[in-house]
């Protein structure tokens, strides 16, 4: 075989068969927690899909992410605000840190909306941190194949799900809520769509309002 037509077979097998080199090879881990720092959802695809594909594959998959009507998932950007997916504004202060450095407070609704959107998210942030810290081979370079990567994963999850269950004043344990009641008797409607809507994007708009409304009143 040429070197040409092997580089032309390389770069197939690239693009249409998704062969990676092995150093190269990486997971998009989507995974949920609760507000008790647990896991309660976890999926795995290929490393360079988009996390919007993704949330929609996972969202339209039989055993799925199944989102109650009226309830809605914290997220970033990379996932988009549809439908029980709240994201914060873009082009808009957001992290943490960046207001950890300034002294200015929420200048309007979209701020302030993004300081507490990030705050309450600060958990997964939190637990994806705990996970690595107690587990190093999160933290290296991946060097399995893609299928014993996302076992492993999904391992490590799980261990983690059991130490917050049977041991929760292990080392290295951050401060997380107590355990909350989370029964419901009720039937719940789920939503069956994952599409941005006028509705949507306008009620998170109001939201924001109504919380700086609330937070300006209380100063």
């Amino acid at each position: 075989m040429s070197r040409n037509a092997f580089g032309r077979l390389c770069q197939l097998l690239e693009t249409v068969g998704s062969l990676r080199e092995r150093e190269k090879s990486s997971t998009n881990v989507l995974r949920l927690c609760n507000i008790e720092g647990k896991f309660i959802y976890i999926f795995e695809w290929e490393g360079r899909a988009a996390d919007g594909r993704v949330l929609r594959d996972v969202v339209h998959r039989p055993a799925g992410i199944k989102v109650p009507t009226g309830n809605y998932y914290l997220c970033d950007n990379g996932y988009g605000n549809v439908e029980g997916f709240l994201t914060p504004y873009r082009g808009v202060r957001y992290h943490l840190k960046e207001w950890d450095r300034s002294t200015r407070g929420p200048q309007s609704p979209q701020e302030l909306f993004n300081l507490r959107h990030a705050s309450a998210r600060n958990m997964i942030e939190q637990t994806f941190g705990l996970l690595k810290t107690r587990w190093g081979i999160l933290r290296s370079p991946p060097y399995y194949l893609i299928r014993v990567q996302n076992q492993i994963i999904v391992a490590y999850c799980l261990l983690h799900n059991f130490i917050r269950m049977e041991m929760p004043d292990a080392p290295l344990e951050l401060e997380l809520p107590n355990e909350v009641d989370t029964s419901n008797d009720h039937i719940i409607d789920f939503m069956s769509t994952l599409d941005a809507t006028p509705q949507w994007t306008s009620w998170r708009d109001e939201l924001a309002t109504n919380m700086y409304t609330e937070w300006i009143c209380r100063r």
